[in-house]
């Protein structure tokens, strides 16, 4: 595990949070200190100033890549955040939960932070941990290295939190004591469990979970009596490069009560079956589900897909149980001369960033990665070579490198975040 992944090694001063606001937002050159001035005078025609010329810093503040380690004057952090509900310092070298707090103490309307990429290993004492933020709804902890104790002490003082993210924190087991109700959306992507009953604990933990994201993962599915206790409210499941390697395990998502929604891509069951066939097998075998790899499924979908699976098996000694339920609703079939199994012909629809532009763009899945680049250069005035990378809660999860693939083969879906760099 690492951190400070934006400079060629951790920093050797210490750097405040406070002149690293100066540093993006005002006068780099202003020292830092008590008598430090906090009205900075701009040109009135610059964004995000009053009529007087006074800085007024965006609600959504984003300090990612400073090299911050400490918070700084907490007067003076106070003053010049006072309106920020949403703290990003992620990528930074912070390594004391009391710096974290005093930061956070001084954000009153404060709803959302992001600690990821911090080396937070250390756990919180009873002084710091005895405060209280009951506005936060969102709590992004990824690749910090935080202890089970820490997310729980976290947890007790935060409240309302809704969504949790605990992803790339090379967790594994799950240790945690209390239930915490409040929590609907969980994000726990590449850590390092491989049992199954482990994850379970995450669902008694946070029994009201609605969205459970768990990508990257080498663990297979338990058994069905254990997912259904454990996950009685779960509706979406993205269990995208988990390590399902028999159709047992697929078929065991239909324990989950009340799922609906499912991302299952890059499994080793799949990999060496065409799109096409992957995805209706699949919507075969989960007749719950109506939305797969971010692809709402229509019905005459589900039919072609219950039909193709049935005329796929007919033939065969042994039949999947599901092959005589869905016998009972189709009846027998004739067999077909030609199946289409080919690539998809889809459009998505995926979230494009480069600098400070974002747009939302329509791709077909079948252009390559190559066309994509010439596309993207275009749309944006790029005249640079360009990389291009898939984000998941902040960070780069795959780049795009070989130009001749097409966009389904890197599983390009509805909802991506790709990134120009």
């Amino acid at each position: 595990m690492y951190w400070c992944i934006n400079m060629a090694a951790e920093a050797t001063e210490p750097k405040t949070f406070l002149k690293a606001l100066h540093d993006k937002y005002g006068d780099n050159d202003i020292p830092e200190g008590n008598d430090l001035v906090l009205v900075m005078h701009v040109p009135n025609s610059a964004p995000g100033m009053t009529d007087s010329g006074q800085l007024i810093l965006p609600r959504q503040l984003a300090m990612n890549y400073h090299s911050i380690t400490h918070a700084g004057n907490e007067e003076e952090i106070a003053n010049l955040c006072d309106k920020v509900t949403e703290l990003d310092i992620a990528n930074n070298c912070i390594s004391d939960w009391k710096e974290i707090f005093k930061m956070m103490s001084v954000m009153p309307k404060i709803e959302s932070i992001n600690f990821s990429c911090n080396p937070l290993m250390a756990e919180i004492d009873d002084e710091v941990g005895n405060q209280s933020f009951p506005n936060i709804k969102r709590l992004i902890l990824n690749k910090t290295g935080a202890a089970w104790s820490t997310v729980e002490v976290l947890l007790k003082i935060m409240p309302s939190v809704e969504e949790l993210h605990l992803s790339l924190n090379d967790y594994t087991e799950v240790d945690l004591k209390e239930k915490y109700p409040n929590v609907v959306n969980l994000h726990f992507n590449a850590n390092k469990l491989r049992d199954w009953g482990e994850i379970c604990k995450l669902g008694r933990a946070f029994p009201n979970l609605c969205n459970l994201v768990m990508a990257e993962s080498e663990m297979s599915l338990c058994d069905d009596l254990e997912i259904e206790e454990s996950f009685p409210k779960v509706v979406s499941l993205n269990a995208n490069k988990i390590g399902i390697t028999s159709w047992e395990e697929i078929d065991r998502l239909n324990s989950f009560p009340a799922l609906t929604d499912v991302r299952l891509q890059g499994v080793p069951l799949l990999e060496d079956m065409k799109e096409e066939q992957r995805r209706q097998f699949l919507i075969a075998r989960l007749p719950r589900i109506n939305r797969l790899n971010g692809s709402k499924i229509q019905e005459e979908e589900r039919d072609k897909a219950e039909r193709a699976f049935l005329r796929h098996f007919m033939d065969s000694e042994e039949k999947p149980e599901r092959y005589m339920e869905l016998e009972k609703t189709h009846g027998q079939l004739d067999p077909l001369a030609d199946v289409n199994l080919g690539p998809p012909t889809h459009t998505v629809t995926v979230r494009v960033t480069y600098d400070t532009k974002v747009k939302m763009m329509q791709l077909n899945v079948n252009q390559t990665v190559q066309e994509l680049k010439v596309l993207l250069k275009k749309t944006f005035d790029i005249s640079d070579k360009i990389k291009l990378f898939v984000f998941e809660d902040g960070i780069p999860t795959n780049e795009l490198t070989e130009i001749r693939r097409c966009l389904y083969m890197y599983y390009i879906e509805d909802g991506i975040d790709l990134r120009i760099i």
